[in-house]
Order: structure tokens, then C-alpha cells, then sequence
């Protein structure tokens, strides 16, 4: 979401610290979910982001949308990169997370910087998500001393072979709103690049020491977002577009606290997924890190007719990733 919006944000979000609050230090394997699989097959997830619902929202004509979506799909894991709520009450929450659980498959979400705007506070939404149960698949520690309230990972397993992970799947806060040297979009802090460090490495020891490769999913993106888009108009080599375009601006954090430097160095994630820029549905390989965004997955607030649905990304047991955007309009359902 834009700017512009930040006006209207309820005086507790104004209030709301992004920051750590020296809590308790947790071993990593706290942190981690496992899901088993066939590693023989592909592992297909679809990526919706930017949902925005409310209470004044037609929630059953949203649902209806989104079903297109899905039953193209034929999803493995549902991954929500954030903004899934704008004013909604618990109940508009409660009947989101109801529908998601329907769908009979995993799901997950993380938060974008929307998420505490609404008549709960994030720890009530967390508290609800941990204790969810059926599909959900979230884990939020809330006296931990890592910032943000979705830092988590979910390890696909070999069905077969337990000490094995195939592929893990990182799911980040990317925080909300920034009230330090400028007033805008947060960043990822440093406690968090320490905690994705500590779990990289982690995951390699529980694969028997071979580092595991992993897709990652957060709602604000990286500085870099914009180096590799610019990389990739002027032609630079090792820098390809996948799918999409660029239909507006991109809107990182003005800080850049080295992150993204931290899983190039790492060589785990090879895939990172956003939402928060409603127009822009572009996939870059960034000299071998796929970067870029979701397809905006609702009409909410604002939106380019021709780029609503979700994303599609197959893992496939190569570890190579295909993608596949669906697409449809709100015609089909009105």
C-alpha cells in the first residue's frame, strides 16, 4: 500500500514500536513446522497478497473471487504476503481465517503494514492464528526477542526419509511503519537477519549438514527490489524477467539494512515473494535469486483490472521453480 494512506492510521498504530523489546531468546527449532511431502512430486504454491478485507466489504462476493483463483490453482500451500485486513473486526477475521481452513489444504500468512489497522491489535491476531488449529499452519512467538509477529518457518520433509528437508519455506514480518530518521515504510531489523542466519544454519545441520534451499515470503520488499529491476532494463547479464510488469512504483523501506547482502551470502533462498505495490506483478532472476511480487488477489483499495488472481509457484523436485499466473476479473462473479 501507498503513502498516501498512512494519514488515516488509527492512533494505536501511530503508537505501535517496531522494535524489539528484549524478550526471551528461543532455540530455533522453535520456530520451525514441518509438512511431509513427495519429494518425486512437484510442490505447488499459490501466493495471494493484498486481500485488504473490512467489515463493510462484501465478504462473500471477495470469497467468490477468490475461489476462481483457487480451483485453478490446485495448490499444494496457500502463502498470504500480508494486508489481509483494512477496519475489519474480529469477526470479518475470524470468517477470513474460517474460509481459508475450508479449502482442505496448508495455508499460511504473514502481516504487511495493514494489518494493525483494524479493531484488534496484531497480538490478538497472532494469539488466534497460533491456536487456529486445522490447516493453519502459523507460528508466532510472542515473548521472543526477534521483531515483527511472523517470523517462522515451515520445513517440507521427505515423506519417506524424516531426516531430510526438501525445501523450506520462510515466512518474515517485514514490520509496518517506521517512525525513526524518516516517517514511511519499516525495514527488517537486525535481530531478524541474526535469526534468519541462525536458521539457515540450523536447517543444514538438521539435513546433514547440506544446506537446504528455500522460498521466502514477506509483504514489504527489499531495497534491492529496485537494483534488480533497474538490472534488468538496462540488460545486464544474469538478469532475466520471468513473468509480469511493472505497473507502478516500487516502495521499499528508505533503509537498507543489509539483508538481502545476508541471503545472497547464505545461498538458501533462491526465491523471495512480496505484495504491498498492488500494480506491480513482476518476477525477476536477480543472478539466481528470484525477486519480486504476488498478483494483487482482490479489487480492494486499489488495483489494475488486467492483474488481479494469484501467483502459482511450483517447487519442483529438481528444486527448480516454475510459475504460473492466474488471472480473472471481477465480471466473472458479479
Amino acid at each position: 500500500m501507498k503513502t498516501k494512506n498512512l494519514l488515516i492510521l488509527p492512533l494505536f498504530a501511530l503508537c505501535a514500536t517496531s522494535c524489539s523489546l528484549n524478550g526471551v531468546a528461543h532455540d530455533i527449532s522453535e520456530y520451525m513446522l514441518t509438512i511431509d511431502v513427495d519429494v518425486t512430486k512437484d510442490f505447488n504454491i499459490l501466493q495471494l497478497t493484498d486481500i485488504h478485507l473490512g467489515d463493510t466489504d462484501d465478504l462473500d462476493l471477495h470469497f467468490k473471487f477468490m475461489d476462481l483463483t483457487i480451483k485453478d490453482a490446485n495448490a499444494d500451500m496457500i502463502v498470504v504476503t500480508g494486508d489481509l485486513f483494512t477496519f475489519a473486526s474480529q469477526a470479518t477475521a475470524h470468517r477470513l481465517f474460517a474460509y481459508f481452513d475450508s479449502k482442505g489444504i496448508p495455508w499460511t500468512v504473514t502481516f504487511g503494514n495493514h494489518d494493525e489497522q483494524c479493531m484488534f491489535s496484531v497480538e490478538w491476531l497472532t494469539s488466534t492464528l497460533n491456536n487456529w488449529g486445522g490447516n493453519c499452519k502459523f507460528k508466532d512467538i510472542q515473548d521472543d526477542n526477534v521483531t515483527g509477529n511472523a517470523n517462522f518457518a515451515i520445513n517440507l520433509r521427505n515423506k519417506d526419509d524424516h531426516t531430510k528437508i526438501h525445501e523450506q519455506i520462510v515466512i518474515l514480518d517485514s514490520n509496518r511503519y517506521y517512525f525513526g530518521s524518516y516517517f514511511g515504510y519499516d525495514y527488517i531489523k537486525q535481530d531478524q537477519i541474526d535469526w534468519y542466519e541462525s536458521l539457515v544454519k540450523a536447517t543444514k545441520a538438521l539435513n546433514g549438514g547440506t544446506t537446504v534451499e528455500s522460498l521466502m515470503f514477506a509483504h514489504i520488499p527489499v531495497p534491492e527490489i529496485n537494483d534488480a529491476y533497474a538490472a534488468y532494463e538496462r540488460g545486464e547479464t544474469g538478469v532475466t524477467l520471468l513473468h509480469g510488469t511493472k505497473g507502478e512504483k516500487c516502495c521499499p523501506p528508505d533503509v537498507n539494512s543489509g539483508f538481502y547482502d545476508k541471503i545472497k551470502g547464505l545461498n538458501s533462498t533462491k526465491g523471495i515473494y512480496y505484495g504491498h505495490d498492488h500494480k506491480n506483478d513482476f518476477i525477476i532472476d536477480y543472478h539466481g535469486i528470484h525477486i519480486g511480487y504476488g498478483i494483487h488477489s482482490t479489487d480492494r483499495v486499489y488495483y489494475d483490472e488486467t492483474k488481479m488472481g494469484g501467483l502459482v509457484i511450483t517447487v519442483k523436485p529438481t528444486h527448480n521453480i516454475v510459475y504460473n499466473p492466474i488471472r480473472h476479473t471481477y465480471k466473472e462473479v458479479k
